[in-house]
């Protein structure tokens, strides 16, 4: 009844609170609040948490690995049969060594879990070394100064190959690796290091040998300030998603790939810098896919791409676009009838096209391209017949050098640009003793070449495809895949084919056993021992940049709906108590 007889009053101060919220929503930031947004939507391929090789261990789970038993100090994690489970979200300190065993994570889908490797080693003969079943984001942190190894042995047992798992290290969600510690992965069995999701890589020295791929990731692979060693297979670094979003993105660091089949392989590739060196029997960069959004962007760095030996090898391959506007390219593939230093689809209406860095493409004349005549740099294509070892080099007028290499593949063809040629100048090409003069125009017949494609038998010219085969230049926004992006660390309580017909394993023979993440069997049971108030905190800790205060749009949306409610009974209160 008292409630009846306030009904007016209740009302009264429910419409000022929404009034109160509405004015909060539209003048926030004038009155010092500010909306909350996870640092990962902020549009920046790497967030501060997988730049963040230095998080707080002092209240981490400290976990000894052994054969005769590991030792666990602190929660979320236990040992079964030689596999240490970790299973709730926090921070993770491992060290030792397994000679037979591995580590499953199989925690809640929005746990966040840091691991910080302080020596580790540990071998699996018939499954992944390191399996992620389930997380949102897991960060691997090298510790530095640290020696870390992986392995995996040639035929995985029957129900690992059931679940997919193909690769040494192994998850099925978000995975960044940073720090300055050393990581060695040895995969005798596929891939080496795999992520159904988004790969970060921000540090460390990182060395795989792998029967197929290297790097396989399923959305995104990004890497910056890391040192990385490859021996593949198959792939050195690869993005699987055939769906025409996704990418492979080289903001720094180093990257050697002394042995693989293809090097970089992705629907987009985009270099912003680092020193990559390739050295494929196949193509050494690739932009795969059906060519609708196929692509490559070198913005800067210094790569190097040799192939010796390859039938029909591209150095940049691209099944539509390529764009270079920084960094340096060295090419030099064999004079075999079909390998091009650079090849991209102009079936599929693409374009070559240079803005800026240094470039020096050597291979065969057969099925060469260069760059297209609407290029703002200066280019030239050349035809000759030059011995592995001979020298290339430009000089302008002057006399000064504007590149000069050495080419260790026998070659025909050239596809030269630098920064300093311009259209209507002069230069000085010397192929070995032999020296000719070069006027730039990016469309001009030099020896057999035009400004864009070499004939074939037919006596095809790329300057004489139809126009609308041009296209703006202009690099298209990269897509970000399916980061997971509040991703601040909590603090814990007190106390198998070949995708190119080669090196495909065999099937492993037929294992009985039942594969168990849990002690008892139950996949999504904790042991019992564990209480709700052990489980490690997953709030976003995350600070504002300044003094304002910050609110969650999600707690904002809860307020204004939860008044708007309110607001909609009350009304509807009133009008009854009128009625009455």
């Amino acid at each position: 009844m008292s409630t009846h007889k306030h009904i007016d009053t209740i009302c009264i101060v429910i419409v000022l609170l929404t009034l109160m919220i509405t004015i909060l929503f539209m003048n926030g930031k004038a009155l010092g609040i500010a909306v909350m947004v996870s640092e990962e939507n902020s549009g920046e391929m790497f967030t501060k948490n997988d730049l963040n090789a230095s998080w707080d261990t002092s209240n981490a789970t400290k976990i000894a690995l052994s054969d005769h038993g590991s030792t666990i100090s602190g929660n979320g994690a236990y040992e079964n049969g030689g596999t240490l489970y970790i299973v709730y979200a926090g921070k993770y300190v491992i060290s030792g060594e397994l000679s037979n065993g591995k580590i499953i994570i199989e925690a809640d889908g929005d746990d966040k879990i840091w691991l910080l490797f302080d020596g580790v080693s540990i071998h699996c003969e018939d499954d992944a070394a390191i399996r992620i079943e389930q997380a949102d984001k897991i960060f691997l942190t090298l510790k530095k100064g640290t020696q870390n190894t992986v392995s995996s042995g040639a035929v995985y047992r029957s129900d690992a190959i059931e679940s997919g798992i193909d690769g040494t290290i192994y998850a099925r969600d978000d995975l960044t690796i940073n720090g300055n510690g050393s990581l060695n992965v040895t995969a005798k069995y596929q891939h080496g290091i795999v992520c159904n999701d988004d790969l970060v890589i921000t540090g460390g020295t990182i060395d795989i040998t792998a029967v197929q791929d290297g790097f396989h990731a399923h959305d995104s692979i990004r890497i910056k300030d890391a040192d990385i060693t490859i021996s593949a297979g198959d792939d050195g670094i690869t993005v699987s998603n055939d769906d025409e979003t996704s990418y492979l993105y080289i903001e720094s660091g180093h990257i050697s790939i002394p042995s693989c089949y293809e090097g970089l392989e992705a629907i987009q590739i985009t270099i912003a810098g680092g020193t990559i060196d390739i050295y494929p029997s196949d193509d050494g960069i690739n932009a795969n896919g059906c060519g609708g959004s196929s692509a490559i962007y070198i913005n800067g760095g210094n790569i190097t791409i040799i192939n010796e030996n390859g039938i029909d090898a591209d150095g940049l391959d691209s099944n539509k676009d390529i764009f270079i506007s920084g960094g340096k390219v060295f090419i030099s593939v064999n004079d075999s009838g079909g390998s091009c230093a650079i090849d991209y689809g102009i079936e599929n209406g693409g374009v070559c096209e240079i803005t800026g860095g240094t470039v020096l493409a050597c291979g065969s004349s057969g099925m060469a391209e260069g760059f297209d005549a609407s290029s703002a740099q200066g280019f030239f294509m050349y035809r000759t017949s030059a011995e592995a070892g001979t020298t290339v080099a430009i000089e302008d007028a002057d006399g000064n050098e504007l590149l000069s290499e050495i080419v260790p593949c026998r070659f025909s063809s050239i596809v030269a640009s630098t920064p300093d040629m311009k259209l209507g100048d002069t230069y000085s090409l010397s192929i070995g003793e032999n020296e000719t003069k070069i006027t730039i125009d990016n469309s001009s017949t030099v020896g057999n070449f035009g400004g864009g494609r070499i004939p074939s038998g037919n006596g095809f010219f790329r300057d004489q495809m139809p126009e609308e085969t041009s296209s703006d230049s202009a690099q298209p926004e990269i897509p970000h895949g399916g980061m997971n992006e509040n991703d601040t660390p909590p603090e814990l309580p007190q106390d198998a084919a070949n995708s190119h017909g080669e090196n495909i394993q065999p099937n492993p023979p037929q294992d009985e056993k039942n594969f168990s993440a849990r002690p008892d069997g139950n996949n999504k049971q904790k042991p019992n021992d564990w209480i709700a108030d052990n489980r490690q905190s997953q709030e976003d800790t995350s600070q504002p940049a300044d003094n304002s205060s910050y609110i969650s749009i999600e707690t904002i949306t809860l307020l204004s709906v939860s008044a708007l409610v309110l607001l909609i009974g009350c009304i509807i209160a009133f009008l009854y108590k009128r009625r009455g």
